[in-house]
């Protein structure tokens, strides 16, 4: 499909927006442009609030939005201009200016007088007034962000500004086709490409370390269980066949230093963003050798460990130097290149932090964008840094993720409205996942209605969602007001936790639940933008849908232990029921009445993510309506159908032990235990049954599920001790 007709598709997802939430299409599409920008990492989160004034000096200020990067310290900024279909389809340059002028007059304003006391503005926008006034010196860099549908013309990227007061400021343009091209790309992630010379340097020296084309590598290739689960083939080589070049190479602290200036946490890969993000941004043995003994970090620290999918070298006298990175993402080494960064903005007035006796060592890795998902986690888990990064944080390719992915392509909804094809809820394992699935067939209309008619758009939970989804589940608003990523890091310890002690809980009836809960926050969400509280103020809405919820769900499982939300009938009907949607209406009010009224921190936001705001919310008295509790459904009745889903998933793990042991045949088998029985590993009883699985072609005999999972688990501890994963 062609740029026009994906603009087409925007345009009418943008309506239905419209008509299902009330808001209006300009609205619409700043949350339309910043989700599909957070999946591209462009941002972690994001932050809704509208303002418009005028300045001291009679100039036209105004933002829709703002996210702020907890890693390199930035703040992004966001107003959005939408045309829709009927307006013209081009964005002039004095349309560009004049929005990012906007932005800049608000910031500026904002940090030299007290906006904040006389703004009749949201919350929110109030509140990041007030930040920016007490706070700007914090504040690395300004990323201003013009979201449009309309074409930029002039096609202008990246243009640099002057600087506001001694910080950098950096527009981005985002039009339909910048946006376009982020949706199709097979990376879902908009290249960066560094060339050194814009820096003022020759290059970095180098040296070629390897070149391996087609190399059997440790990664588990699964044996297909189910031929209903459609498997990506990619290019047609297994998944454990990876082709890569490796250079070595010492990177000179300023530059590592100006790369992080400009570029941010863009460089760092996404886990890596968030487990910085999680625990702080300098580490003090770092800074203290960077600011006492320079000379010395090249001898002390581990390095760095990178990707790309390009580099470029040349030639000096001095020997080979890269010339240019495409797509540098640092997997080890995150918090030595925040490390010098921060150490040279945090300095104090007399200190000069001087970097040019500073040397880095660096191993950057040569992948294509298909294989660096199957490669990262790998470089992640076996490189040391000072702050290591576990490979358990790579979190996508979990057991559990693979199993919610298989259900939701397997479990239809139940028909309604005269539908007379199924449809499923889409769960999205991996960045992009829906929209590449999309792309594929843009080429042909019948089969994008087809798809887009199993898969409705409003019927995607990302791997994000879902970790929001059974936090406020758990009770744990505070955790989820923290941002999508700190959720997701402490939603993967549990779930990895939960998954070694049996997995048997993550069942159907589990991924229904999911379901449910997904459909009762979105509910939440549309109802919450119909109240009056809300369309004056317009903040703090995921906050009180948080809150909102946990407390829905503090109080059946704490008060009324014996009962649970009717998590079955919300998924028959696919909507919330009426008791439920007038409980939330009554409870959405009070939270936020609550969350805005008398606190210890006057940040709203920053408020909602402390553990004391939570812990006075469970102890308050809250407004539960008697229709709303006599809906809920008897626990007995529940555990019953939970019960009848272990019990299937028990057959379906057995069934599967089987396959996985028969997929991988006799040869396999019969390689293990030679493996194994040279290096003593192997018990007497797991020889036993490991040649009876070599020889059941020929004798009939065929392993019960428990001979299955003890021959799974001996090669599952085999392989920790060094057995290769592919004979």
């Amino acid at each position: 499909m062609k740029i026009d007709e994906f603009r087409k598709i925007v345009h009418e997802d943008i309506d239905l927006a419209v008509k299902a939430g009330g808001s209006s299409p300009k609205d619409e599409f700043l949350l339309y442009a910043t989700g599909i920008l957070i999946n591209g990492e462009e941002f972690d989160d994001f932050t809704e609030c509208h303002y418009e004034g005028i300045t001291r000096r009679n100039g036209k200020m105004a933002i829709d939005g703002f996210s702020k990067d907890e890693t390199d310290g930035s703040y992004c900024f966001f107003i959005s201009d939408y045309h829709g279909e009927n307006e013209s389809d081009s964005i002039l340059s004095e349309d560009i200016n004049a929005a990012f002028k906007k932005i800049r007059l608000f910031v500026e304003e904002a940090i030299k007088s007290e906006l904040y006391s006389s703004m009749n503005g949201s919350g929110a926008v109030i509140d990041l007034a007030r930040d920016l006034f007490y706070d700007s010196s914090s504040i690395t860099k300004y990323r201003f962000y013009l979201l449009t549908d309309a074409y930029n013309r002039q096609r202008s990227k990246t243009i640099k500004d002057d600087k506001i007061g001694d910080k950098t400021v950096e527009l981005n343009v985002w039009d339909i086709e910048r946006l376009y091209e982020l949706v199709g790309s097979k990376a879902q992630k908009e290249s960066v490409e560094i060339n050194f010379t814009d820096f003022g340097y020759k290059g970095i020296p180098c040296v070629k370390a390897v070149d391996y084309k087609n190399v059997k590598a440790d990664i588990e290739v699964p044996v297909k269980v189910d031929n209903d689960i459609d498997y990506d083939e990619g290019d047609g080589l297994p998944e454990n066949i990876v082709t890569y070049s490796s250079y070595l190479a010492v990177v000179p602290g300023k530059i590592l230093n100006d790369l992080y200036l400009e570029y941010g946490s863009k460089l760092l890969e996404g886990n890596v963003r968030s487990f910085l993000s999680v625990r702080g941004k300098v580490n003090k043995s770092i800074q203290a050798t960077i600011k006492n003994y320079p000379e010395m970090f090249f001898a002390y620290n581990n390095g760095i460990a990178a990707t790309a999918t390009e580099i470029e070298t040349a030639m000096t006298s001095q020997g080979p130097v890269i010339t240019r990175i495409k797509d540098l993402q640092i997997v080890n080494g995150g918090q030595t290149t925040a490390s010098i960064a921060n150490t040279v903005l945090t300095a104090k007035k007399n200190e000069n932090i001087d970097l040019s006796n500073l040397y880095v060592p660096m191993k950057i890795s040569v992948l294509d964008h298909s294989m660096a998902e199957r490669i990262i986690p790998k470089i992640s888990e076996y490189s040391n840094s000072q702050n290591k990064v576990d490979a358990s944080d790579f979190f996508s390719n979990h057991p559990f993720h693979i199993r919610m992915e298989d259900y939701s392509r397997k479990t239809p909804i139940p028909s309604s409205g005269g539908n007379q094809f199924q449809q499923y809820w889409f769960y999205e394992r991996t960045r992009g996942q829906y929209n590449q699935g999309m792309m594929k067939i843009l080429q042909k209309p019948s089969e994008l209605r087809k798809y887009k008619a199993r898969y409705p758009e409003n019927m995607v939970i990302t791997m994000l969602d879902l970790a929001r989804y059974m936090e406020i589940y758990d009770e744990a608003p505070d955790i989820v007001s923290k941002g999508k990523q700190k959720t997701l890091q402490i939603f993967a310890e549990k779930i990895k936790s939960d998954w070694q002690k049996s997995d048997e809980k993550f069942n159907a009836f589990y991924y229904k639940r999911v379901v449910a809960i997904a459909i009762m926050y979105r509910k939440t969400d549309e109802i919450i933008k119909q109240t009056d509280w809300y369309k004056e103020k317009r903040s703090y809405k995921a906050n009180v849908i948080a809150y909102t919820l946990s407390l829905i769900f503090y109080y059946v499982h704490h008060k009324k232990s014996d009962l649970e939300i009717d998590f079955d009938r919300i998924w028959n009907i696919q909507d919330i029921y009426e008791e439920l949607e007038d409980q939330i209406k009554v409870l959405s009010r009070e939270v936020y009445e609550y969350i805005t009224g008398p606190r210890e921190t006057e940040n709203v936001t920053e408020w909602c993510k402390k553990d004391i705001c939570w812990e006075r919310a469970k102890g308050k008295i809250w407004t539960f309506n008697d229709d709303f509790v006599q809906s809920l459904a008897f626990k007995e009745d529940i555990k019953t159908a939970d019960k009848d889903a272990k019990d299937t998933r028990k057959v379906a793990n057995e069934v599967d032990a089987l396959k996985v042991i028969m997929g991988r045949g006799p040869e396999y088998w019969t390689k293990m235990l030679q493996w194994g029985q040279s290096r003593g590993l192997l018990t007497d009883k797991e020889m036993s049954i490991l040649k009876m699985v070599i020889n059941m072609n020929y004798t009939g005999r065929i392993p019960t599920d428990r001979q299955s999972n003890v021959i799974l688990k001996a090669r599952e501890r085999m392989i920790k001790e060094g057995m290769p994963l592919q004979f």
